[in-house]
């Protein structure tokens, strides 16, 4: 868990995917699967699956079939890309600025109302 002191004084929690509760993880892969189907295309690790459910005139199904045989996957891709969540698995705008392959500076808002530095 990070914490994450707001400009205003206002403290935050920061949680990483593998210390939020089973539900809140559970919501959080729906997500990145939501996101997946969303941007997918024929370069996608899960185009194939898609197809498979196109055949199978199923197409309802390609979201449950993408969590269950690959959610190992799913985690990793979360993961790596360090997002941070409150409690509940919601994620937080928080952004890593890099220069060459080094983060040197992390905020935490949006880009028209930036809060604070996370250290």
């Amino acid at each position: 868990m990070k914490t994450i002191k707001i400009s205003n004084g206002e403290i935050r929690k920061g949680y990483e995917f593998k210390d939020l509760s089973e539900s809140a993880q559970t919501k959080v892969l729906q997500e990145q699967v939501r996101f997946e189907v969303e941007i997918m295309d024929e370069e996608s690790p899960y185009f194939e699956i898609a197809e498979e459910m196109e055949n199978l005139k199923t197409p309802w199904f390609l979201e449950s079939e993408i969590f269950h045989k690959h959610k190992q996957e799913l985690i990793e891709t979360i993961e790596i890309n360090n997002y941070l969540f409150d409690e509940e698995g919601e994620i937080l705008p928080v952004s890593y600025h890099i220069k060459g392959d080094k983060v040197v500076k992390t905020t935490y808002g949006y880009k028209d109302r930036y809060l604070c530095d996370i250290e």
